[in-house]
């Protein structure tokens, strides 16, 4: 029997198996290296990291099913942000939110994505038998409401924003967003995964909007990309759609404890999240000093940039990874010919990657 005979031949495109093993090897690096590539928050201490799970770790039975649909979680992000419970919904990682949503709200119809961005909306929409319709950013990667609303057919059930966006790393205007929300009739999800390094968030007014879901994550600004928990605030009535389609034990009982513990020491971790918006200031300054290489302005806690002249990002990314750091080659997504991702990171690995960039660019790896 050959496997592939099972999958619908709609789905075969999206899965792509040869494409998915290609982007797995992308994301692996010698253990050594240093990881700038996968935006995690390396600036949060590791001690203090350390002590946290081991609290949890100490008031977790294992034996027992966690609380069903991230409900220790929900309760501390609730009184965080200052919504009602029935206005949010805990998740595996915002991941699996966008996952329900693709299944819940698009289904078998088209989602508009402002491209190029974090090409997980692309799967899961096409996991749902949707439709994935790009609308591309301007050529300074700003974000025109007109080309969105413009873009709205019949079959428009949702569009996808991430912003700070994923991997300019700008953050769109409010009133650039509330005019899609407010003039669509459509499904907005916002994505504000990296809203934590930026000035503004509208998470605490999505719950206004019957339209408007607000995605936001704990693995990026609270570095807990290992456990994986996220959420999302909305209207009720959008939260209990998706609550309904929901596993009931998808957020294990050590992420919904740490959630808690986590935000009650907000303070201690807001200090972290400035160390990461320091070093952004720093590692942009000193990219902006590199020939051949023009970074782009960042809100979230990466920097992008573009080689200029006939060198293949490509081409840099492995000399990076033979020199032991680890980077993102964003040079084959829209719009983004020749562009690098890199990671904010504490100043001595940022200063051993403008180094080893400098070197990689001179041909010397």
């Amino acid at each position: 029997m050959n496997v592939g005979e099972l999958i619908e031949d709609g789905l075969k495109e999206v899965l792509a198996p040869g494409k998915g093993k290609a982007f797995y090897e992308k994301l692996s690096a010698p253990e050594a290296a240093i990881r700038m590539s996968l935006n995690e928050n390396m600036l949060v201490d590791k001690s203090f990291s350390s002590t946290i799970l081991q609290e949890v770790a100490r008031g977790v039975d294992m034996r027992r099913y966690p609380r069903a649909k991230g409900g220790s979680a929900l309760k501390a992000i609730s009184e965080d942000l200052g919504l009602w419970e029935d206005q949010i919904i805990v998740g595996n990682g915002s991941d699996e939110l966008l996952d329900l949503v693709a299944k819940v709200f698009v289904g078998g119809g088209e989602a508009l994505i402002v491209e190029p961005t974090f090409e997980m909306y692309r799967l899961y929409v096409g996991l749902a038998r949707g439709k994935a319709k790009p609308v591309p950013l301007r050529e300074d990667f700003s974000l025109e409401p007109e080309d969105v609303l413009s873009a709205i057919g019949e079959r428009t059930k949702a569009v996808f924003i991430c912003s700070p966006n994923n991997p300019t790393g700008r953050q769109y205007k409010r009133e650039e967003v509330m005019k899609i929300v407010e003039e669509s009739g459509k499904l907005v999800v916002l994505d504000e995964a990296y809203a934590d390094f930026a000035p503004q968030s509208l998470v605490r007014d999505a719950a206004k909007y019957p339209n408007l879901l607000v995605l936001r994550t704990l693995s990026k600004a609270y570095g807990l990309a290992g456990l994986r928990i996220g959420y999302g605030a909305g209207d009720s009535e959008l939260i209990e759609w998706l609550r309904a389609a929901q596993s009931p034990f998808s957020v294990n009982s050590i992420a919904q404890e740490a959630c808690k513990l986590v935000l009650e020491n907000k303070r201690i971790y807001n200090n972290f999240i400035m160390r990461v918006m320091e070093e952004r200031k720093y590692l942009l300054a000193e990219l902006q000093m590199v020939n051949g290489v023009v970074p782009y302005d960042s809100d979230a806690n990466f920097i992008l940039f573009r080689l200029m002249g006939d060198m293949k990002s490509s081409d840099i990314q492995k000399r990076l990874l033979a020199a032991g750091i680890e980077v993102r080659d964003r040079g084959d997504m829209p719009m983004l010919e020749n562009c690098l991702r890199v990671t904010v990171a504490d100043r001595e690995s940022n200063m051993k990657f403008i180094n080893e960039l400098e070197q990689s660019l001179r041909g010397n790896k």
